[in-house]
């Protein structure tokens, strides 16, 4: 049994990311200094104790997070929510802009970064529009190669406590359904950036 999904069941062109790799790479290394992330290690951390879940992000939520200091956590560039883009980051990231744009079933988009020594504990995630189901969908961007250590996901049943562990890898995809209990940790070196989307699911 597995927790993960492929997303070719439900939008092929997710594909395209892959495709793309090398060049949505080369461009997010390029500008990565000039793209605006946040720092939503606190609220996760204090959401994920006091409700099993992680922190809803969402267009007042980002605006009024504080951006990334040199302090490590978990953060988030914002690329696109509700099929607007976020100029401020998107205009440095063309290729990838483009390709949100044919997969076109998204309803969020951002690049996360995980830092070296961090993790986010067991929790699970509300969908950001209610009855309207949607994958998520991780995607290796820029994951440090060490012997030893790594970054993973893992996902576990509620009800037998099974758990399964993926390691983060460069162009992999890593799809689940939010609801599902998931918990992230990084022992690498150095941080791992990964594309997070939320695809909208056609009930």
């Amino acid at each position: 049994m597995t927790f993960f999904v492929d997303y070719n069941f439900f939008n092929p062109k997710v594909k395209l990311l892959s495709d793309r790799y090398n060049l949505i790479r080369e461009e997010y290394i390029a500008n990565r200094d000039k793209l605006e992330f946040k720092d939503f290690t606190k609220q996760q951390d204090k959401n994920i104790v006091e409700h099993g879940k992680g922190y809803p992000i969402g267009v007042e939520s980002y605006f009024t997070a504080p951006e990334k200091t040199d302090e490590k956590g978990w953060h988030m560039a914002g690329i696109l929510y509700d099929n607007y883009l976020y100029n401020r980051n998107s205009d440095f990231l063309p290729t990838l802009t483009e390709t949100l744009k044919e997969i076109r079933t998204l309803n969020v988009c951002g690049i996360n970064i995980l830092d070296s020594g961090m993790s986010l504990n067991w929790h699970n995630d509300d969908d950001y529009h209610t009855g309207v189901p949607t994958l998520r969908v991780l995607w290796g961007l820029d994951v440090p190669v060490e012997d030893d250590g790594q970054s993973i996901i893992q996902m576990r049943d509620q009800f037998s406590e099974e758990v399964e562990t993926k390691k983060f890898e460069n162009n992999k995809f890593y799809c689940f359904w939010p609801s599902t209990e998931h918990r992230v940790e990084n022992t690498l070196s150095s941080a791992r950036t990964i594309v997070a989307i939320d695809l909208l699911i056609n009930p």
